[in-house]
């Protein structure tokens, strides 16, 4: 018998390696749940459509391979939004699947009938409207371009009621328009055909163009304060080998983003530290602006709040074009990363005028502005050593999932990542709320390894309903949350603009009860012996454990808003 477009969609997805579709359900979906689960793809429900969003996201970043959601039609749809952006602007391969009205009454029928593709059509690569026909090609192209550089989502919404029909012939090209990163309109098509677009890179800019990569050879070896950036416009399973190996042959000194932590060594004495978005990240980028030739491996302008980038000392090669509305780098290869970055250190003759003892002076400050002179304050512990003494507790092949807020930007610094893809963060969308649904995400992925997760109260009060999602999957994270009372990063621009704090406090809850509640051990630590002690035992005996910990936010040192 002929496949059903539910079964045709089911199977392109198994033959790219998917084997997880986080999502919640509703009757317009049931056809595609069960085609999944026939083929061997397990679903798996989330309390909430953003939470699935997110944590596809996570696992297409960790795996290489597309994660993906799924929902029903109008408000399910609508809360995936928070997820896809995130997957556009952190470089997550993604396919955000949603049902839409049924084919039969769309035309007249309007509840719940929202205008699905072109609303996710700026917020993903493509926006594709399947109809039963030509579904194997269409589910090709998507995952092609969801993992062509730059990594990103691509949506897809199917009628409930051509889901269970037999897929018809048919050949959907998806056509390539300019992208808004690239300066251009974004193209609107009918329902039917195919909405967003694909970044292709400039004429100027192109990795088979010699010139270009010549000139940044030439820059980089005349540079006398070369800096190398490395960031997330690179392959970090393919690239990773030939970035250390030019970083350790040339001993150009280096710094890495949030994106990247544990691609490149940050033990010697040339890794300056991690920038764009961290605790005490503003003595970089004075460094940053400071070098006569910013070498950016892979460096993607989505993950900073600076502009150095701006100079015309900077140089980038990348896996896909960074040209953004009115930016364009100053030079700019793109391409394979590892065979570029070969290239330049094949043909590197500078000699650089930076020291050793300028490079340990950055560090020392760095590490004097994140620190503060007590462990502890009035109201809890400083975050510092709590981050510190996690890091130190915990195996070096831990995988950490960061939500978004205060305490972020001192993980960034002061979590010390030796292997890649081991730190997990929103940093491009920086939203609030990926750090409990990452954590499910990577321990699904593997159930062995340690992985935990570090959230602030407001984040983990907005995806509080996963824990439930944690027990009733067997899963065993450490659910860090670090307590404050408040919205703390708010406060720092209230301050700044001479505001009083509103709008930020939070009531006191009591966050070891309400994972006992969701069936999770909970436990509170006041002390660092206290938190030391629960990490050991959730590391002797490995099950789901929220780990709420008091700490004193007046305590933060080294953190901009």
């Amino acid at each position: 018998m002929p496949q059903t477009t539910a079964q045709v969609i089911a199977k392109k997805l198994y033959d790219a390696g998917v084997r997880y579709v986080f999502g919640q359900p509703g009757g317009e979906v049931v056809e595609l749940i069960e085609s999944f689960e026939q083929i061997g793809v397990k679903f798996i429900l989330m309390g909430h459509e953003s939470a699935a969003a997110l944590a596809a996201g996570t696992m297409g970043y960790a795996t290489g391979i597309p994660g993906v959601c799924l929902s029903t039609l109008g408000p399910g749809a609508c809360n995936l939004v928070l997820g896809v952006g995130e997957a556009l602007l952190d470089r997550h391969p993604l396919l955000a699947i949603s049902a839409r009205t049924a084919a039969s009454v769309e035309g007249w029928f309007s509840h719940q009938n929202l205008a699905l593709n072109e609303m996710f059509a700026p917020i993903t690569k493509a926006s594709i409207a399947l109809d039963g026909s030509g579904t194997a090609t269409a589910l090709e192209q998507a995952i092609d371009l969801s993992v062509t550089p730059p990594q990103g989502p691509v949506y897809l919404s199917l009628p409930g009621d051509v889901a269970a029909l037999p897929d018809r012939p048919g050949d959907l090209a998806l056509p390539l328009t300019p992208s808004q990163r690239e300066g251009g309109e974004q193209a609107s098509l009918p329902l039917g055909g195919l909405e967003g677009g694909q970044t292709s890179a400039t004429d100027s800019a192109r990795a088979d163009n010699p010139e270009t990569l010549a000139n940044i050879q030439a820059a980089l070896n005349q540079a006398q304060r070369p800096i190398a950036v490395i960031g997330v416009a690179l392959d970090q399973r393919q690239d990773g080998e030939a970035a250390r190996q030019f970083l350790a042959q040339t001993g150009i000194p280096y710094v890495d983003t949030p994106k990247t932590k544990g691609l490149v060594d940050p033990t010697v004495e040339t890794f300056l530290g991690t920038c764009l978005s961290g605790s005490g990240d503003a003595l970089i980028a004075d460094v940053l602006r400071q070098s006569d030739c910013l070498l950016g491996i892979g460096f993607d302008p989505v993950e900073t709040t600076y502009d150095w980038h701006l100079s015309d000392h900077y140089y980038g090669v990348t896996n896909a074009s960074t040209v953004f509305n009115t930016y364009h780098p100053h030079l700019e290869a793109v391409g394979d990363v590892g065979q570029m970055v070969n290239q330049l250190a094949e043909g590197y003759t500078g000699q650089p005028t930076w020291t050793p003892r300028e490079w340990a002076k950055l560090r020392d400050n760095v590490q004097k502005a994140i620190t503060p002179e007590t462990e502890s304050g009035d109201r809890g512990l400083a975050p510092y050593y709590v981050a510190r003494t996690l890091r130190d507790s915990l195996p070096s092949h831990t995988r950490l999932s960061v939500d978004t807020g205060q305490h972020k930007l001192l993980f960034v610094q002061a979590w010390q990542a030796n292997e890649p893809l081991t730190y997990f963060g929103s940093n491009g969308l920086s939203s609030m709320g990926p750090g409990v649904p990452g954590a499910i995400a990577l321990a699904l992925l593997d159930p062995d390894r340690p992985v935990v997760s570090v959230s602030g109260e407001g984040g983990f009060g907005m995806m509080v309903q996963e824990l439930e999602t944690v027990n009733r999957l067997g899963l065993s994270p450490l659910l860090v949350v670090v307590c404050d009372q408040a919205l703390s990063l708010i406060r720092i621009p209230q301050q700044m603009r001479g505001y009083p704090s509103r709008g930020v406090d939070l009531a006191p809850v009591d966050w070891a009860k309400v994972a006992e509640g969701f069936g999770l051990k909970g436990v509170w630590a006041r002390t660092l012996d206290e938190l030391r002690q629960a990490v050991t035992t959730w590391r002797n005996n490995p099950q789901a454990t929220a780990l709420a910990v008091q700490i004193d936010d007046s305590l933060y040192c080294g953190n901009s808003y």
